[in-house]
């Protein structure tokens, strides 16, 4: 179901807006402005049916978000995959996808910081931001940010923030308001932390990752022909199998499975122009195929078949 389509019912309180849906889901929702630009979201759900949300790069702000649920349940799983970070969920919200349906019937809390981009512009003038988030507000969202290292305390605030009672009266506004106002003094201490070491750490970081890479672009090079996979890569370049995949990318923008298909059916594409006496069926085997797998595999890539490339019709 579309979040946006669900029917609310909502009422107004000061500065805040406050929503209530029961019908598949049972949700509450407050969004507090503290100045056009720059407000909190929270929310509190138990859903039994699966809630899609509109496309971060549809939006016209940026949201620093945590997602709590059960122990069954990781944050992850709650998050856009491309926004993600350990540390920091930069997203619009959570979805459910695929695994992720275990997520229906269990309690989860949603808070978000939400700038405008042009509240983070005017904000970036008084005070540099981190580059990290003030890229985002000019930039795509659908990009790495892997480098981010958010404070413990963050996620600590966040968490209260999901604790406090609704709100009812002026002093619940406050309190909320109080602790929005320090988490955003956090996010502006974080600029002024990583303006001395990220630079260099971020460096650093980088060239172990680029030479993660490299170790395994070498090593497909020379064992292409054998049945790799990621879990092997990840152990022999002593690195975690989902940071390998995504360094991998970031490098050379490619997927290690893209990387190992076109690396090898370039090389098919070599023997069977080069080697006329090497069978479609060797070569398949050179490459690390069954026969009938290359044949499709190798239509689908290059829109023929081997045989028809070896003959020249293309």
């Amino acid at each position: 179901m579309d979040y946006d389509q669900l029917n609310w019912e909502q009422q107004s309180f000061n500065r805040v807006l406050q929503r209530q849906v029961d019908n598949q889901v049972c949700a509450y929702e407050e969004e507090l402005e503290f100045r056009q630009g720059f407000k909190l979201v929270r929310r509190r759900l138990k859903t039994s049916i699966p809630i899609y949300y509109a496309s971060f790069d549809s939006l016209n702000h940026v949201g620093m978000c945590y997602t709590f649920g059960s122990k069954r349940v990781h944050p992850k799983d709650l998050a856009f995959d491309h926004l993600f970070h350990s540390d920091l969920n930069i997203s619009n919200g959570y979805h459910f996808k695929g695994k992720t349906l275990k997520a229906l019937n269990e309690p989860l809390y949603y808070v978000s910081l939400h700038f405008d981009k042009s509240y983070l512009n005017q904000l970036n003038e008084k005070q540099p931001l981190p580059s990290w988030l003030f890229d985002l507000s000019k930039d795509s969202a659908i990009q790495k940010i892997d480098h981010i290292s958010a404070p413990a305390e963050l996620r600590h605030l966040a968490w209260k923030i999901c604790c406090l009672p609704k709100i009812i009266n002026l002093s619940d506004i406050l309190r909320i308001e109080a602790h929005a106002l320090e988490w955003l003094a956090i996010v502006l201490d974080m600029a002024n932390q990583t303006a001395c070491s990220t630079t260099a750490n971020y460096s650093r970081l980088n060239n172990d990752r680029k030479k993660n890479v490299d170790e395994v672009c070498d090593i497909i090079k020379a064992e292409f022909s054998q049945p790799l996979t990621i879990t092997e890569l990840a152990q022999r370049t002593g690195t975690n199998e989902c940071y390998l995949k995504q360094y991998f990318k970031q490098h050379t923008g490619l997927t290690i499975h893209h990387y190992l298909t076109q690396y090898r059916l370039t090389h098919a594409r070599e023997l069977l122009r080069n080697q006329p006496n090497v069978s479609i069926t060797e070569v398949a085997g050179i490459c690390g195929y069954q026969a009938s797998h290359f044949s499709h595999l190798f239509r689908k890539t290059y829109g023929m078949s081997p045989m028809q490339y070896r003959k020249g019709e293309y």
